[in-house]
């Protein structure tokens, strides 16, 4: 391994597993639910966007987060019998099953071999290094970072921490707002590999500034660094 000349920051959520598709059927149930209380679809979704949007900054993200989101959309709404449903898929969220995105399985041993290969991902401690744990991926990272957020002072913090030159370590993932633009603005190298649904948080344009390499799957990493 030449840990020298390479470091690989890579996402989790939507870029190692599956992770968006869960909370995406939990939201569709809660506004199915409330709809079947006489509450209008597109205004239940528009305040449950407000309450995240609002939330996450003092929350962070995770199942806990979005379910402390979806209780007050409830409580504004007067559904109280909700709650226990709510603190079900809360704990379905925690431990949802774990599918590894295309190639990943095959991939990313190889990146572990030649590059230094660190996992970067947002949210709560315990339930990202539970899912790290469930995946049986954890032998293929040399470091493991779980932080609050992901912006331009967390990639300026990571090398710092880890000694690492912009010009040869990249950030890999699937959310322009999370994994690319403050990369960038970091002025590290990135790679964008898109997800097939983003939540709505997520949702940015890619900045011009910068190197981006797009990828089509997880697998294609194989010929840049593997």
């Amino acid at each position: 391994m030449n840990c020298e000349l390479r470091t690989l920051l890579i996402d989790a959520d939507d870029t190692l597993w599956e992770n968006n598709i869960y909370f995406e059927r939990a939201t569709a149930e809660f506004v199915a639910a409330l709809g079947k209380r006489g509450h209008s679809a597109s205004r239940i979704k528009e305040l449950l966007w407000e309450t995240e949007q609002h939330n996450v900054k003092t929350t962070g993200y995770g199942s806990n987060a979005y379910s402390q989101s979806l209780h007050e959309v409830a409580r504004a709404f007067q559904v109280t019998d909700m709650e226990p449903w709510i603190a079900q898929r809360e704990q379905e969220l925690f431990n949802h099953p774990i599918d590894l995105m295309p190639g990943v399985q095959d991939t990313l041993p190889l990146l572990h071999a030649r590059n230094q290969v660190i996992l970067v991902s947002k949210g709560v401690p315990d339930e990202q290094l539970g899912k790290l744990k469930r995946s049986g991926l954890a032998s293929y990272f040399h470091k493991t970072e779980i932080v609050f957020e992901k912006d331009v002072a967390t990639y300026r913090e990571l090398l710092r921490v880890h000694q690492l030159q912009t010009e040869s370590t990249w950030m890999i993932g699937n959310s322009p707002r999370s994994d690319i633009n403050p990369a960038k603005a970091a002025s590290l190298r990135t790679v964008f590999i898109p997800y097939h649904t983003t939540w709505w948080h997520e949702i940015e344009e890619i900045s011009p500034n910068g190197e981006t390499l797009v990828l089509e799957n997880f697998g294609e990493l194989a010929e840049h660094f593997g």
